[in-house]
């Protein structure tokens, strides 16, 4: 048996290998993008294998072969860390130079995002309990000062 320091290791090795599932990205995005209210629910999975169609077994894709409204939620992911993007020059014919821009899957932060238990930090409650909490009238305006008594 190996000494328990080279365990974690290897563990990670094979983590930073293996890819990214369809499930595993869309809870990281339902985590990120539709927690943030970037994308309604019903779009996290659709989104996740619009992200995977792309990337398909890779951990980069060119971004000339990405749409316009696709690029967007690349942006977006990228935003929340979930993708990073690079630049490269690269010298073509008569010394030309090209300039190549591609996006990176951040493997460990999706990991680490679809695995958040989805607890709120100073409660340990569920977060939908935290809302779930709140009662209607709390929710009204109509008790505070100028408020409507419209929702």
């Amino acid at each position: 048996m190996p000494p328990p320091s080279s365990v974690p290791e290897r563990e990670a090795d094979e983590d930073s290998t293996r890819s990214i599932t369809e499930p595993e990205l869309t809870r990281a995005i339902e985590r990120t993008l539709v927690a943030h209210g970037r994308i309604p629910a019903s779009e996290a999975a659709p989104t996740a294998r619009m992200v995977l169609g792309y990337f398909g077994p890779d951990d980069t894709v060119l971004d000339n072969t990405l749409q316009g409204e696709d690029r967007d939620r690349f942006y977006w992911l990228e935003d929340e860390g979930l993708l990073t993007s690079q630049e490269e020059d690269a010298t073509v014919s008569q010394g030309r130079s090209w300039r190549i821009h591609y996006w990176i899957l951040q493997k460990a932060r999706i990991r680490e995002v679809a695995k958040e238990s989805g607890k709120h930090p100073g409660t340990g409650e569920p977060a939908s309990a935290v809302y779930a909490s709140i009662g209607d009238r709390d929710w009204r305006h109509e008790d505070r000062p100028g408020g409507t008594g419209v929702d």
